[in-house]
Parts: structure tokens; sequence; C-alpha cells
């Protein structure tokens, strides 16, 4: 999609003004398409034209507490990422330890599961690394990213396929594979976990929202640690 195009077509449409047009950004011209009345198309046909296709699509999606991202490239293409709560399902994961407690993490982002050799972490910009098949990834510990203190070194990692990235989950050992059902945690929200299941034995098992986690820890600008990573 053309951000020039869709800013003009806001225009003529009489959906914003000059002056709100040319203070978009291109990411901010690509959400016009989810205005009430936005439409590309100049012929109004049965299935198109009418201007109430994305915005229907953005209002439901928002009534599930979910959200919807778009990003375009003229003349490449355009993808569109639709971000669901964790609890509207049974959802499969895999269950990890760290700092002595359980957690599951959805299974759908695991790629798979390694182990890590402090000798093979790199730091580059200030920041723990690790090759994985000619990839560099990025290394973030569970701990920290929960903002907790390592009781160990971790000795495993997942790597994990976010929506933009794919990085490696340090933690200290993992559980198994589980379908859970996710039952949301009363009063209270914390940031990156999206509630909580029971395990086999009758444990509490935190589920984490993985997005969120990574969202809340970047604009926390938490950071791990190279030495954090190396087990001595």
């Amino acid at each position: 999609m053309n951000p020039d195009a869709l800013r003009r077509k806001a225009i003529e449409k009489g959906l914003i003004d000059q002056e709100t047009a040319n203070s978009l950004d291109e990411k901010q011209c690509l959400q016009l398409i989810f205005l009430p009345g936005f439409s590309t198309k100049d012929q109004i046909s049965s299935v198109s034209g009418r201007g109430v296709g994305m915005d229907v699509v953005r209002t439901n999606i928002q009534k599930l507490n979910g959200r919807i991202d778009i990003s375009s490239v003229p003349g490449e293409g355009t993808r569109i990422s639709i971000s669901l709560p964790l609890t509207l399902a049974i959802l499969p994961v895999l269950v990890v330890r760290a700092c002595n407690q359980p957690f599951a993490v959805p299974l759908a982002m695991v790629r798979e599961i390694i182990t890590i050799d402090g000798s093979a972490i790199q730091e580059v910009s200030g920041k723990p690394t690790i090759v994985v098949r000619d990839e560099i990834l990025p290394l973030k510990t569970l701990a920290g990213l929960l903002g907790w203190e390592p009781t160990q070194k971790p000795y495993f990692g997942v790597l994990m396929q976010s929506a933009e990235k794919s990085f490696i989950l340090a933690i200290d050992s993992f559980v198994g594979r589980d379908d859970v059902v996710i039952k949301p945690l009363q009063n209270i929200r914390p940031k990156g976990v999206a509630g909580a299941t029971l395990s086999g034995d009758g444990s509490v098992v935190l589920v984490l929202d993985m997005e969120d986690l990574l969202a809340s820890s970047e604009s926390n600008n938490t950071q791990t640690r190279t030495t954090d990573m190396i087990a001595t």
C-alpha cells in the first residue's frame, strides 16, 4: 500500500483535513484504512467500496481485547498481524522453569530448544547474542524479562518467533509440552502474564504473554547482561 495514496484518498472522502494529513507519518497513514467510510475503490459494488470492511474488522478485534497491526512495503506486499488474548482458547504451551518457578509459553512461538554453551555467546552492541545455523539471534533471559534476579546460569534456550523477530529465551530447564485452559488472574494483570493454569500436580503455572512481556521489557529498557549468561 502506498502511504501517500492512502493520505490523498482520506482527504478526498473528507475523513481528514490537509493539516492532519501532513502530520501523519507512513505508519499512521496505513492506519487510515481502519477509518469508517474509508475505501480505495472509486466504484461501489456489493462487496467493496462502502468503507465498512476494515473498520468492522478492527472493531470486532477490539471487542475481544485484541489488536491489529499493519505494515507494508510498496511493490513488495502488506502484512496484517492480528493478536488476540490467550484466554480465548485452550492453548498448547511449553512449560519451562526459571528462578525455581514454572512458566508456560505459547507453543506456537516455539521453533526449537537448544542447549546454551557459554563459550558460544557473543556480545553485539553491548547485548548477548548467539549464532544458530548462521543466524545471529539476541539472547534474553526469562528471569531478566520478568525483572527477577537469576538464581543460576541458564543452560537451555528456547528459539522463539515473535511477530517481528526471532530470539533465544534463556531458561533454567524445561518440563515439557501441555495443553492448558487459561484462567484470568483476579484483580491483577501483571505485565507479560496472560493468566494462570494448574499443572498435573495441582501447582499454579503462570502463562506468559510473550509479545506483551517483550514490549514491556523494551519500554523499560530491560537488558540481559552477558555475564548473567555464562556458566562458571
